[in-house]
């Protein structure tokens, strides 16, 4: 085949993989939405009861099981906003958002035979992509207190988790099974979006400044299932949450 129709076709497949990536991203959002409506309705229905609006800065961290995903990325800065509504005393239903900014894309190369010897190499390498990933949850909170002012939950949830990797570089490092050295050579790292079900379970510990704020601790565990292996993402952070409604 011609140069200049292999370019054409990567430069074909390059936007497909762009309106692929931005047509998930938009069904993730308009799915979270439909989810925080549902969310919203059935509070209305409920009796009136305590709000709370909670952010918990940490970051996270690629543990056990430990698939493609953990094999090929490091530990991201993570973000998580939430909105809880107290259904009766200790028990709270809400929707969480999470948002990683970027676990670099490194590690180890897979399923490539760069010598073709009809084995694999095993390569590891560096680039200069990162994957951002974002998470719609629901969730349901069991807690009570230990004292009058610390206080602890258990969460569950599950929902839907997006990646999203840009165009980049990958360098590698390493030699081939017959010998050769290819340290330095580079290769296209590619555009990559999609979504996953994933399982959320983590406990919080909150301590209560005020009547209305509360700061604490908040660790979570991801399990997300997608092709190459189970992802397992710890979350560990800060808490903050501001309380409002009947019971503040």
């Amino acid at each position: 085949m011609c140069a200049s129709c292999l370019e054409a076709r990567r430069w074909r497949g390059l936007r497909l993989s762009w309106y692929h990536g931005e047509a998930t991203m938009k069904r993730v959002i308009r799915l979270g939405l439909a989810v925080w409506a549902l969310s919203m309705a059935g509070t209305a229905l409920a009796e009136k009861g305590q709000w709370s609006v909670s952010l918990s800065p940490g970051f996270a961290a690629p543990v056990g099981p430990v698939g493609r995903f953990g094999n090929q990325h490091g530990n991201s800065v993570h973000i998580l906003t939430g909105l809880d509504y107290e259904i009766e005393d200790g028990y709270w239903y809400g929707l969480e958002i999470g948002y990683s900014g970027g676990h670099l894309y490194q590690g180890k190369l897979e399923g490539e035979d760069l010598d073709k010897d009809g084995k694999t190499d095993a390569l590891e390498f560096t680039s200069d992509s990162d994957t951002k990933m974002l998470q719609i949850t629901p969730v349901l909170k069991v807690g009570g207190n230990y004292t009058d002012d610390l206080k602890y939950a258990f969460v569950v949830g599950c929902g839907l988790y997006s990646f999203f990797r840009s165009d980049g570089t990958a360098i590698l490092e390493g030699t081939t099974t017959n010998g050769t050295s290819v340290t330095g050579r580079t290769m296209p790292a590619g555009r990559t979006s999609n979504a996953y079900f994933g399982l959320d379970s983590g406990h919080t510990l909150t301590y209560g400044v005020t009547s209305n704020f509360d700061i604490g601790l908040d660790v979570r565990y991801h399990v997300v299932f997608m092709p190459g292996g189970t992802a397992g993402i710890v979350v560990p952070g800060l808490r903050f949450s501001f309380l409002f409604g009947s019971g503040s």
